[in-house]
């Protein structure tokens, strides 16, 4: 006589929205199709973030282009190389200008740090910059409660940059406090910035327009309404 034993099913946690589910699983560890897309959408976003984080062309935070670099020739008037040492002339667009960077102040906690915004009365976001390890506002009435030197010696350098119309100092930095004065048009500059990522080849990403305008009226962050839109 023999004893035949069954095992129980294996359960295991989704990859993507961690309920526990039964196993056997899609594509390895994720419980539904739904939650997979939701995956490969997430991936494909925080892709495309990234390559706008490090494209200096591109704001972060609103997706405006501040400048277009014209790159030189491969080689002078005699001749010589020079694409080994010049990467190529940096023009402002119509979005951009000449202008202080912010300095991103770190508060203790885990939440994203981004520049100081003062709202107070009323007024315009302030953004604060670093001179020799102390913190000064630039812009509003917040100068008369922390003046700056009448003078800044060369050796308290300011850190200077192109800077968005959006009011973003550093195009590395992201503020969805910026993104949410105008979420609509932040929403119209990614696109855009997709259209000229994708014809350079430097992403993969694709987006649906009316989904994302659909996902700000649902009052998602630009992340995640921008994710919601990604085309698989």
């Amino acid at each position: 006589m023999s004893v035949h034993t069954t095992t129980p099913p294996q359960s295991v946690e989704c990859g993507q929205c961690g309920d526990q589910f039964i196993l056997p699983a899609i594509e390895g560890s994720f419980c539904s199709p739904e939650c997979h897309n939701e995956h490969r959408r997430e991936k494909l976003a925080d892709d495309f973030f990234e390559t706008l984080e490090h494209d200096h062309r591109f704001c972060l935070s609103c997706g405006r282009q501040v400048k277009t670099i014209e790159k030189p020739p491969e080689r002078n008037s005699a001749g010589k190389s020079i694409t080994d040492a010049a990467i190529g002339w940096e023009h402002v667009t119509e979005h951009g200008e000449f202008g202080i960077k912010s300095h991103i102040r770190d508060d203790g906690d885990d939440d994203l740090d981004v520049p100081d915004l003062d709202f107070e009365d009323g007024h315009d976001p302030v953004y604060v910059y670093d001179v020799d390890g102390e913190d000064h506002n630039v812009g509003t009435f917040t100068d008369f409660r922390d003046p700056l030197e009448p003078s800044i010696r060369a050796d308290e350098p300011v850190p200077t940059g192109t800077v968005c119309c959006c009011g973003q100092t550093d195009h590395k930095h992201e503020s969805e406090t910026l993104r949410k004065r105008l979420p609509f048009t932040t929403a119209h500059y990614l696109t855009l910035a997709v259209d000229t990522l994708r014809a350079e080849d430097k992403t993969d990403v694709r987006v649906d327009r009316d989904r994302l305008f659909e996902a700000v009226l649902e009052h998602q962050t630009t992340r995640e309404a921008f994710t919601s839109a990604v085309v698989l």
